[in-house]
């Protein structure tokens, strides 16, 4: 008896499990044997008509459910398929266990269901250590497991970064408001006093047209009553000055 056999990326023979046609008749075997033939074309819609017959000659035969699920793998109705494959499995036949558990793996794997087709492996090696099928599968499918762990791991530190970054760009803008705002309290300060009019006593500008006079300057009064009084008495204008005495001298203020 040959056993199916789908490995996980690499196509290798999968074979259905024939049933020996012993001499006696044996229920559903017709049905069976035209299965096979109609598999074997690759029809396996027909082929798992003629399984259905033959599971209603012989509905407690585990082989011709194999056969059935094998049939219901190449349509990819997978789903159908694992149902077959259980329900192999349960009867308990020690034969077609380690395949129906290897096949079952198949079919949880087509369906993305990762976890519960490594258990499906795991349990095909136990059956069965030297099954080289199942040990690559098993493999292949802890690869992309882990795969798929560290991308996801990865778009979270990126998730996380990008929210880092956008908190650090939020706190930077309210930084910079607060740096801004007194300069902009200063500005309006220096602007409100310019605005505001000179205290009184405050040194003012001369009026337009007048200069500001320096220290022992005369005024144009001033000049012209010294030139009136030089014209009265010629004589004074060569006096000696009187000494004076006893007077200190003024400070500068």
């Amino acid at each position: 008896m040959t056993t199916s056999k789908w490995t996980v990326g690499v196509t290798v023979a999968f074979a259905i499990m024939i049933i020996p046609t012993p001499g006696s008749a044996q229920a559903g075997r017709d049905q069976v044997a035209e299965g096979n033939r109609l598999y074997e074309e690759g029809k396996f819609d027909e082929a798992h008509q003629m399984y259905l017959e033959a599971l209603r000659e012989n509905p407690e035969s585990s082989l011709i459910r194999f056969n059935s699920g094998n049939a219901l793998y190449q349509s990819q109705d997978f789903q159908r398929a694992m149902e077959a494959y259980q329900q192999a499995i349960d009867s308990g036949d020690p034969e077609l266990a380690s395949a129906a558990w290897y096949n079952l793996g198949n079919s949880l794997y087509r369906g993305q269901q990762l976890e519960p087709s490594l258990e499906a492996y795991k349990q095909a090696l136990r059956l069965d250590p030297d099954d080289v099928d199942a040990k690559h599968n098993l493999e292949r499918v802890l690869e992309q497991m882990q795969d798929e762990e560290q991308e996801e791991q990865d778009q979270q530190d990126d998730q996380q970064q990008d929210q880092g970054q956008s908190q650090d760009e939020q706190d930077q803008q309210g930084q910079d408001q607060e740096d801004q705002e007194p300069e902009d309290q200063q500005d309006e300060q220096e602007d409100e006093q310019d605005q505001q009019p000179p205290p009184e006593g405050a040194d003012q500008p001369p009026p337009e047209g007048e200069q500001e006079r320096q220290p022992g300057e005369m005024t144009p009064e001033e000049a012209e009553f010294l030139l009136d009084a030089i014209r009265e008495d010629p004589g004074d204008v060569n006096r000696k000055p009187a000494v004076t005495r006893g007077r200190k001298p003024k400070k500068i203020w």
